[in-house]
């Protein structure tokens, strides 16, 4: 066998072997579900309210847009509404954020969980007269009813929510 149909059979098997690889490991991609469920934050989705008013002050919607692989989290307080979605960065595994609120904000950011067991969302955000900034929020379970939000600032902002009660 001549070297140029050596070279060409190695190659071959090298792209062969590299699409296999490639079609293996999209096949096995974590979905957003599998890492909720790993993390202990399957039970993320519902409506929480803020416990003092029971929503009248703040309400999040957590919920599945794209069943496994896209979290939709709708909030409202008395000065916005926000939209967000979550998923997976199929590019590094990692949990992506991006939302937008009715003030003409938006954001983009990751979301990890720490060796506690919260989930932290890293937030990068801009505003439409050209403001920018970083925060961070973080959400600790305290039972699966109860979860409390600490808005990571220089001054934190601390509060609890609930999961609403289904209306009967």
């Amino acid at each position: 066998m001549s070297k140029m149909r050596i070279v060409k059979r190695i190659i071959c098997t090298v792209v062969a072997t590299s699409v296999l690889i490639a079609a293996l490991q999209a096949s096995a991609a974590e979905t957003l579900s599998d890492i909720l469920h790993k993390s202990k934050w399957d039970g993320f989705t519902g409506t929480w309210v803020d416990a003092e008013t029971r929503g009248t002050h703040f309400k999040m919607t957590v919920a599945w847009k794209l069943k496994n692989w896209v979290i939709e989290i709708t909030t409202k307080d008395s000065d916005k509404e926000t939209v967000n979605l979550m998923g997976v960065d199929q590019n590094t595994g990692g949990i992506f954020h991006m939302g937008a609120d009715s003030n003409g904000f938006s954001s983009l950011g990751k979301w990890t969980v720490d060796n506690e067991g919260d989930a932290v969302q890293s937030i990068l955000y801009g505003g439409p007269n050209g403001q920018k900034g970083a925060f961070s929020v973080r959400y600790h379970f305290e039972d699966k009813d109860t979860i409390t939000i600490t808005v990571e600032l220089a001054q934190p902002i601390k509060f609890k929510v609930i999961r609403a009660k289904p209306e009967k």
